[in-house]
């Protein structure tokens, strides 16, 4: 059974700069579900919409429609103290882990304010800070550390460990090992893997790193221009990736003795506006495979007899041409 089921979710910020009422869509009709210990990676570039599903997941910014369910229960419609309550099921892990720490506080005193959320005496605050601390690798006296005296890693495993104090069925990474450095994120990686295998925790992971989710992921989705355009699990993403644009993303991961002349399939452009009002596929302008029927109807996200979904009018043919194209 599915811990997070998110359907049709889609996620609109008023447009700056104009006179009348309008909105961004940042987000459309997104879709997906995360079950018990697996993990989702969500991939994409700037400006695709992962932040914006993350941040609707958590209710920091309300969607305009869709359903959002956690462990059965419909999280759209949460107000006050239910919201607050909900949130003990789903904690996120955020890119800066300075940013997120309280920096007037003590290691131990801010894994001691989630405690506290929890609604965990604060007699038995010390031992559990210790006990949190010992599982995400970091020895009991760092707890009296503040936050500028621990490294980006130790920092990281100070948030982890006070996302974990309330409890969570669920985990929102929004790129939280890409601050890092590449022997510490490998290191946080694992950490994670081994809490999930203990817990049972469902994540989402955002990244822009495709080769950070080929570590992590069971599941992989791409988003572009706030739609997802591939989705399927992470084994057949990389081995069989049925997107133009996905495709373009994989090609893009540096691969040891290869120059640049050597990578295939990489899109040249830029995506468009987030605001641009474009008919058709949003990939379309950027796509080596592009016909007009690309440039007329948006393709809807078709799932295949392996249960792999993408939403490209040639996606049966985008290997061949790819590859074809760039030599």
């Amino acid at each position: 059974m599915s811990v997070v089921a998110v359907r049709d979710l889609t996620v609109r910020y008023p447009r700056r700069g104009a006179f009348r009422k309008a909105e961004l869509t940042a987000v459309d009709a997104v879709s997906f579900a995360i079950e018990a210990g697996r993990t989702l990676g969500l991939a994409g570039e700037s400006g695709s919409g992962k932040s914006s599903v993350a941040r609707a997941l958590m209710r920091v910014h309300d969607p305009a429609s869709g359903s959002v369910q956690v462990a059965g229960r419909e999280v759209t419609t949460l107000r006050g103290g239910a919201l607050r309550k909900f949130r003990a099921h789903m904690q996120m892990v955020f890119q800066d882990p300075y940013d997120s720490l309280n920096p007037r506080l003590t290691a131990g005193e801010n894994v001691g304010e989630a405690l506290t959320a929890a609604g965990v005496p604060r007699p038995d605050q010390v031992s559990r800070t210790r006990e949190l601390f010992d599982r995400v690798g970091l020895p009991a006296a760092f707890t009296g550390r503040y936050p500028h005296q621990l490294s980006g890693g130790q920092r990281q495993r100070v948030s982890i460990a006070r996302a974990l104090a309330v409890g969570p069925q669920v985990l929102v990474c929004d790129e939280a090992v890409s601050a890092l450095d590449v022997s510490v994120r490998a290191q946080i990686l694992n950490l994670l893997k081994d809490l999930q295998e203990a817990d049972g925790l469902a994540y989402l992971f955002i990244s822009h790193d495709m080769s950070t989710l080929r570590f992590i992921a069971d599941d992989v989705a791409i988003m572009y221009q706030g739609r997802i355009v591939e989705l399927a699990s992470s084994a057949e993403v990389f081995a069989n990736p049925r997107h133009p644009y996905t495709r373009a993303l994989l090609a893009a991961i540096p691969e040891p003795g290869a120059g640049r002349r050597h990578r295939r399939g990489v899109v040249r452009g830029e995506a468009p506006p987030a605001d641009a009002e474009l008919t058709g596929c949003a990939f379309a302008p950027r796509c080596p495979l592009a016909t007009e029927i690309c440039r007329v109807e948006r393709p809807a996200l078709v799932e295949d007899a392996a249960g792999h979904r993408a939403a490209c009018h040639h996606a049966d043919a985008v290997p061949t041409a790819i590859e074809g194209s760039t030599k």
